[in-house]
């Protein structure tokens, strides 16, 4: 009689280490089925990043011969600059051309604005798996520091140059 008893337990043991054995399986196989959509979600938003990123490059790169080009005409007209110091009293005038020109940069700055939102609306979609890509967000907010600091610089150039011009222009009164 014990042993049948006996058996009886060790039989009861038995399937009550299969059924914790399945559960433990079934358990590790959906914590793997979870790891493989979230490792496709990661790839999937850092397939859809790339293009924007190259584009926003591409989109950029004529600012840079834009402002190179301007330095340079900055530079020699700077000799020009010396010669035109009494010229004070078109001051004024000077001052409405820059407020046009500044105009002209904020709107500059909100096409640029919107395509740091459109890097935000990406960054947004990718949210799940944001710690994974900290560091693109980082050279994101890299790109968008860099870009508003070639805006101010490119605004200065051509303020300095919409300056001189307006100096210049006065030259053609003179005999």
């Amino acid at each position: 009689m014990v042993l049948k008893w006996f058996t009886v337990v060790s039989w009861v043991a038995s399937a009550a280490g299969l059924g914790i054995f399945g559960y433990s399986m079934t358990q590790q196989t959906n914590i793997q089925m979870q790891m493989n959509r979230t490792m496709a979600q990661m790839n999937q938003s850092i397939h859809d990043t790339t293009p924007l990123v190259a584009a926003t490059s591409k989109a950029l790169e004529p600012l840079a011969a834009t402002t190179s080009a301007l330095s340079q005409i900055e530079i020699q007209e700077q000799h020009t600059v010396s010669d035109l110091a009494a010229m004070n009293t078109r001051l004024k005038t000077i001052g409405d051309s820059e407020g046009q020109v500044l105009a002209g940069m904020n709107s500059m700055l909100t096409e640029t604005t919107a395509v740091g939102q459109e890097i935000g609306t990406v960054s947004n979609t990718t949210g799940g798996v944001l710690h994974a890509s900290s560091s693109s967000a980082v050279s994101a907010q890299a790109e968008a520091n860099d870009l508003a600091a070639l805006n101010q610089h490119t605004a200065d150039v051509i303020a300095q140059l919409h300056k001189l011009n307006t100096k210049l222009s006065a030259l053609k009164l003179l005999p």
